[in-house]
């Protein structure tokens, strides 16, 4: 009996989820409509930045190569277009120009992520903290410059590692990540290769002085 019990509620409880669901379905025109109303808006003040620059063709040329899957190009043009804003920023942070530039730098990582260009992207949330201040982009709240700043010590640290050097990277709390080279290893971790008197070739592994 109390089998039979679970099981109704189970589907009471399933009519009630799928009534749900088809309200949300119906109603996502309306928010759809809202959404297009946001983009308008954000269409209106980008022209009013963009057309006295001469920046709003490039600026459509972006959309559409992104459109087209070329993302790199894309990035590259709006790359461009952050820097003549940046040029004509000023000291007004909280001008026209800067909330455009806030815009230009979520596009801008967005891009660089969809080529899997991490290092650029990095870049790009520590470039908006220097130009207009913000500590985070609005489209990715969670890469904050903090995070930012350790992930590009970290590429660093990687590259060097890959040119089979060595690599210290400190992580102090308030201070910016940094990366050096320890002083104190000298021989650079090469293998050293001798002959011996039969001709063989003998490796000999890496050895540091203290």
């Amino acid at each position: 009996m109390s089998h039979k019990l679970g099981r109704c509620f189970q589907g009471i409880l399933e009519v009630l989820e799928a009534f749900g669901l088809l309200i949300c379905l119906l109603l996502s025109p309306v928010f759809g409509l809202f959404k297009s109303f946001d983009k308008a808006h954000k269409f209106w003040y980008q022209t009013k930045v963009f057309l006295p620059r001469g920046l709003f063709i490039p600026a459509l040329r972006a959309h559409l190569e992104a459109k087209l899957g070329n993302h790199q190009q894309a990035a590259n043009i709006l790359d461009q277009v952050a820097y003549v804003l940046e040029s004509e920023q000023g000291d007004d942070k909280i001008s026209g120009v800067s909330r455009v530039l806030r815009d230009v730098y979520c596009g801008i990582f967005k891009l660089n992520i969809l080529v899997g260009n991490l290092e650029l992207a990095t870049l790009t949330v520590i470039r908006a903290h220097q130009k207009i201040g913000l500590d985070r982009l609005p489209s990715t709240p969670g890469f904050d410059v903090k995070v930012a700043q350790v992930v590009k010590a970290g590429i660093a640290a990687g590259k060097l590692l890959e040119e089979g050097g060595l690599a210290t990277l400190m992580v102090r709390h308030g201070d910016e990540p940094s990366l050096s080279k320890p002083e104190n290893l000298k021989g650079k971790g090469k293998f050293k290769r001798q002959k011996n008197k039969d001709g063989a070739t003998i490796i000999q592994c890496p050895t540091f002085d203290s």
